[in-house]
């Protein structure tokens, strides 16, 4: 930008010196050529008529008024050529300059001196009878006619005087013009000087300011480089060193999530393994045990044992059972269904979901309110896992409210997808703890194993959305999940094939 300004700058001045230049130059050539020679002929022609009016003058005076005859004649003899050479002059000098206003003047003389000189034509008569009077002695009428033939040369005298007026009037606009064209390229110059020497100076300020962050920009890349991933704030800037030290904390940022992820996917890989192998050692004594407490339970009820040691049993067979799920949550854990996915309207899954645990909600006092949006495009799942899902979800919210509360589910469009979103009136979640609540074995309940949430993400992850925690004022908390719809699902591999 500095250099296309300081460029068009001087482009700007240096057009208008030179069309000052070549103005300069025709004005001074229509000057020499046009204006100074047209000057000299109106000045002999009104010298011609000043001597005929001063002959005139003293005519009826004179000794001898046939020497003053003579001169007049003789005058008017030359008044033609005299006339001829003012339309010469500007026929040579007026006509053919490219100034229009110069040419328009130059039309305008050769119409008034014609004018002129068929006014002046008109005196001949006028002075045979001047003439013939002072022969005969009548002084009374030549003077008369001398008064009458000196007023109209008079006025001839002044229209040519008027012309001339005119051309000396065009002669100074033009002289002035000029002065004033040198002071505007004069101030021309000092404006792109001052102009350029800003830009300079203005350059060399944003220089340091937009190179200073390179020293930081170092000093990061540094720290990144000791082990420092933790993401930091960017001053926005848009320029290039801002675009770079964006990028780099993007980069930092995306190093820093795929080592987590790693992490994360080691240790779910370690757990996994884990859980596999003591789901595997324990599901079948589970079993066994479970079908000798039935084979045990069908024997008490034959013999008539009493309650008490019946409900024994079945305290147990509730403690079997809790393992049973608790080996069923470790294997979703550790060997993840790859879903099954469907075109399917989730605002029915929804809806389904909601009906089925409506009594469960009711006997622990949460009314439900549903949220959902009409017309919703239909979304690629499966169902059954996004059912476990909503269940996870659903269950969370109601043991947040131990005395009741309000549970709003909502289905909505937004920004190519449709998100699902669960909020309750519990007591919500401190920050420090909702930062952890999808890590796996992490929990604050106290039977909790800490795989709902987990299992959730993975769900949801699996369908290629997203899940996040929030606050819900004044108190609560909000599940968010985004499924996009079947269309931007087909835009997105479109794109990554392509890109590919």
């Amino acid at each position: 930008m500095s250099f296309v300004t300081v460029t068009l700058a001087f482009a700007l001045t240096v057009g208008y010196g030179v069309m000052a230049q070549r103005r300069a130059a025709q004005d001074a050539e229509l000057l020499r050529s046009g204006y100074v020679p047209l000057m000299l002929s109106l000045g002999a022609a009104l010298e011609n008529q000043n001597l005929v009016s001063t002959q005139l003058n003293h005519i009826t005076e004179a000794r001898n008024p046939s020497d003053a005859r003579r001169w007049i004649e003789t005058a008017r003899r030359v008044r033609p050529k005299v006339f001829a050479d003012v339309r010469q002059a500007v026929a040579r000098g007026v006509m053919p300059s490219t100034d229009a206003d110069a040419r328009m003047l130059g039309q305008r003389i050769v119409v008034d001196v014609s004018g002129i000189e068929e006014f002046l034509s008109q005196d001949g008569d006028w002075l045979a009878k001047l003439f013939d009077a002072l022969a005969n002695g009548r002084v009374e009428q030549a003077e008369k006619l001398r008064d009458d033939i000196v007023a109209h040369e008079s006025e001839g005298a002044r229209r040519i005087r008027e012309i001339k007026s005119r051309v000396e009037a065009e002669m100074d606009q033009r002289t002035a013009s000029a002065r004033a064209r040198e002071r505007r390229s004069l101030q021309s110059l000092i404006a792109l000087a001052a102009l350029t020497l800003g830009v300079a100076v203005g350059m060399t300020l944003y220089a340091r300011r937009v190179l200073g962050p390179l020293a930081q920009v170092t000093e990061r890349a540094k720290a990144v480089a000791g082990g420092d991933m933790t993401p930091r704030a960017v001053v926005e800037a848009k320029d290039e060193i801002g675009e770079l030290a964006a990028t780099f904390e993007s980069m930092v940022e995306a190093i820093g999530r795929a080592n987590r992820d790693r992490v994360r996917a080691e240790r779910l890989a370690a757990v996994g393994r884990m859980a596999a192998h003591v789901t595997h050692e324990i599901r079948n004594p589970l079993s066994s045990i479970g079908l000798n407490l039935e084979l045990l339970e069908e024997e008490m009820q034959s013999a008539g044992v009493e309650t008490e040691a019946r409900q024994l049993l079945g305290a147990i067979r509730r403690e079997v059972d809790h393992l049973s799920s608790l080996s069923e949550e470790y294997l979703s854990l550790a060997r993840p269904k790859t879903p099954r996915l469907e075109l399917e309207g989730l605002a029915e899954i929804v809806r389904e979901a909601c009906t089925f645990v409506a009594p469960e909600m009711e006997r622990a006092s949460v009314r439900m309110r549903l949220e959902v949006d009409d017309g919703l495009p239909d979304v690629l799942l499966d169902e059954a896992q996004i059912r476990q899902a909503l269940s996870n979800l659903v269950r969370n919210a109601r043991e947040a409210m131990p005395k009741g509360g309000v549970l709003t589910i909502g289905l909505h469009q937004v920004e190519g997808a449709v998100e699902l979103t669960i909020s309750d009136t519990g007591q919500g979640i401190a920050e420090d703890i909702r930062q952890n609540i999808f890590d796996p074995f992490f929990t604050t309940k106290n039977r909790g194993t800490g795989l709902g949430l987990a299992i959730t993400r993975q769900i949801v992850e699996a369908h290629a959305g997203t899940i996040s925690c929030e606050a819900v004022e004044p108190s609560g908390t909000r599940f968010r999940i985004r499924l996009r719809t079947a269309r931007e699902q087909a835009a997105a591999q479109a794109a990554g094939q392509g890109t590919a």
